[in-house]
């Protein structure tokens, strides 16, 4: 803002008394501005919109719905493990709202190869959008990542063959929450995505997120 006009609120305020709202009257200027001036407070900043981290919002929410104590450069170190770029300040701004929210909650405690957690993620890049098939072993957080032109079926289920390939093995459990490619629903009862074989499905489907 132009210093002259500075000055001028200050003086009609300061020296005139005049009350906030004839300087803004007499200046025509907005009253929330004038108060600004008189009183020292800056414009608060608005929020940056994620969005560098569009591709990791879903992640970021499961992640917060299974550990709601994390801190936010916890989450930033998962994210670079997904390849993630941004800045820190980006995700510490985002999860805030996350971390506000904490409360009592229980601590999931894995034993080795006893659960793998499964989801897909979304990543738009020059060419187009890809979706990432993700792996990952619940006790050593080691991760496996392929990605692929959709998130039908067919590369839902390449991606677990090359996720065990990877690992030489496979998880006791896979939990899935609520993705769209293994659960229909959970409510009233656990409705299982009827295109893969059932006895497939059986064996992978874990308990999820409830709720």
């Amino acid at each position: 803002m132009d210093p002259s006009r500075i000055s001028q609120v200050k003086h009609l305020y300061e020296v005139e008394g005049l009350t906030m709202r004839q300087i803004a009257k007499e200046l025509r200027m907005c009253r929330k501005t004038v108060s600004r001036i008189i009183t020292g407070k800056k414009r608060p900043k608005k929020a940056p919109q994620p969005r560098v981290l569009a591709p990791y919002l879903r992640l970021i929410e499961e992640w917060y719905a299974r550990r709601p104590s994390l801190k936010a450069t916890q989450v930033y170190e998962h994210l670079r493990n997904y390849g993630y770029t941004g800045k820190y300040t980006a995700v510490s701004t985002y999860t805030r709202a996350f971390r506000k929210r904490r409360g009592s909650y229980h601590e999931l405690e894995f034993l080795p190869g006893a659960v793998a957690q499964v989801d897909w993620m979304e990543a738009n890049l020059p060419f187009g959008k890809v979706y990432g098939f993700v792996f990952i072993l619940a006790w050593s957080r080691y991760l496996f990542v392929r990605f692929y032109p959709r998130s039908s079926m067919e590369f839902f289920l390449d991606g677990h063959i090359n996720a065990y390939n990877e690992i030489e093995g496979e998880a006791r459990e896979n939990w899935y929450d609520n993705l769209k490619s293994v659960v229909v629903r959970r409510r009233p009862e656990l409705v299982l995505n009827p295109d893969p074989p059932s006895k497939i499905m059986k064996n992978l489907v874990g308990p999820g997120k409830q709720g």
